[in-house]
């Protein structure tokens, strides 16, 4: 005989929700928005340069030589527009024991803003300067790997790049770092963190070091490159970008993921450009994805350079680091293990100048047909690195391994 009481105990619930893990947003401290009051109404604002004037010897009968000029248009356009939004049924909005539209919709407006956070650290290939491998006598272009022995001197390499651009000392010195730099500059400073500093605030500010305010993110741009020739990838071989499993087929099927592998290897490369560009459509060359892999590419684009045989290449904004391999039979399709690279950035002032016309806000939309709100969340906003913002700015490769 046992007893069975189960009908009569009581269940209890939290006050709230678990927390969510959020990337914490570090572009406002190195973004600008002079443009926006003059972009209230408006899509472009320009800024344009002047071109240089040399120095000449005037002539011994005072003759001088005049010297023509021109300027050169920047400009700035409103062309980004971003939505995250969601249904709820308007019952359970009534019963639910938590403020789950409320909550759902502050955690939309964060996304939307890590996006724009994403999009200015993926500046990087803006940057007049950068330091890489060859700074520290290696490759040129490849990823420096990062030690205790030379994480002081890339910044004492970047103070000079930015010195030597005329660039104006008194403005302030900061550098966005990652996760992983900041372990190894704290392994090089032991048991000194104070050197640091002991602030810290919400924006990712750890301290300063060297001169250079320091902020910590996980949503640096990084970079990954795929090396191909000429020959045709076999059926079956994949490539596997972010957990997303693409698979060469000869005959395209109806697998998602499947892509055609051509009759050589710069098209078969071009159709996965081209996939990893539009991953829900499917087309004679391609099997859309699913919505959750879609997801996983979001912030990530590829382009191709050079010709029978060249370098498929990832840009990757607002994840940092992501994972990467192949099983490609054509022995020189590899990704090339010096250009997996986390772009750290350092710079002074404020060199990328952003516009939001509209920042996120949540509202309530009737939704034809079902009783409920559709709860819509979207954001209108530019941005651009002028060209004296690209003389601010040094793109720091760091080998991600």
């Amino acid at each position: 005989m046992a007893n069975s009481l189960s009908a009569s105990l009581r269940e209890n619930w939290s006050r709230d929700y678990q927390d969510t893990a959020e990337k914490v947003n570090v572009f406002s401290m190195i973004a600008n928005y002079r443009l926006e009051p003059i972009l209230t109404k408006g899509q472009q604002a320009h800024r344009p340069y002047m071109s240089d004037i040399v120095v000449n010897t005037l002539s011994s009968e005072g003759a001088f030589t005049r010297q023509d000029i021109s300027s050169t248009d920047e400009y700035l356009t409103v062309d980004q527009e971003k939505e995250a939004s969601f249904y709820v049924k308007d019952i359970d909005h009534w019963q639910s024991h938590y403020p789950t539209r409320e909550e759902q919709a502050k955690k939309a407006a964060r996304r939307l803003m890590n996006h724009v956070d994403g999009n200015v650290l993926g500046e990087y290939d803006a940057a007049t300067y950068n330091l890489s491998d060859g700074d520290f006598a290696g490759t040129t272009g490849n990823g420096i790997t990062l030690t205790t022995s030379n994480v002081g001197q890339i910044f004492t390499k970047a103070r000079q790049k930015l010195g030597l651009a005329d660039n104006d000392q008194d403005e302030s010195k900061w550098a966005v770092i990652s996760e992983e730099f900041y372990t190894v500059l704290q392994d090089k400073l032991a048991d000194r963190e104070s050197d640091l500093g002991d602030e810290m605030s919400r924006n990712g500010y750890v301290g300063k070091y060297m001169g250079f305010k320091l902020y910590k993110s996980n949503a640096l741009g990084s970079s990954y490159s795929l090396a191909y020739d000429a020959t045709t990838p076999t059926a079956t071989n994949t490539v596997t970008i972010n957990g997303v499993v693409f698979t060469f087929q000869t005959t395209i099927g109806s697998t998602a993921g499947n892509v055609l592998a051509a009759t050589d290897g710069v098209t078969s490369l071009t159709n996965l450009k081209n996939f990893i560009n539009d991953p829900g459509t499917t087309s004679a060359t391609q099997v859309a994805l699913s919505t959750a892999n879609q997801n996983l590419l979001k912030g990530i684009t590829a382009s191709i350079s050079g010709g029978a045989t060249g370098t498929l290449t990832l840009k990757v904004e607002g994840k940092g680091s992501i994972n990467v391999s192949e099983t490609l039979t054509p022995a020189a399709d590899v990704w090339t293990t010096g250009l997996q690279i986390q772009h750290v950035l350092m710079g002074q002032g404020k060199p990328v100048d952003v516009v939001v016309q509209k920042y996120p806000k949540m509202f309530l939309q009737d939704r034809t047909g079902y009783i409920g709100k559709d709860v819509v969340n979207y954001l209108v906003y530019g941005l651009k690195t002028f060209a004296d913002g690209a003389r601010r700015m040094v793109d720091v490769k760091i080998l991600d391994v």
